[in-house]
């Protein structure tokens, strides 16, 4: 697996939520900075996670 990952790879609200992840910022913090749901959160999470590769829990993309 690649340590750099191209920001084409992403949607725009996938880096935001990974721009949150970086901040140290709970699924629930970002779910109410971005006014989404938790549920959409936790979607978020697992895109992000299938495309750099990743099957566990997101603490730090970078």
């Amino acid at each position: 697996m690649s340590s750099h990952i191209p920001v084409g790879d992403f949607t725009l609200r996938e880096l935001e939520v990974i721009s949150q992840i970086q901040q140290g910022n709970t699924s629930q913090e970002i779910a109410e900075k971005l006014h989404l749901s938790q549920f959409t959160i936790k979607k978020h999470r697992e895109n992000i996670a299938r495309k750099i590769g990743s099957h566990g829990k997101i603490q730090k993309v970078y």
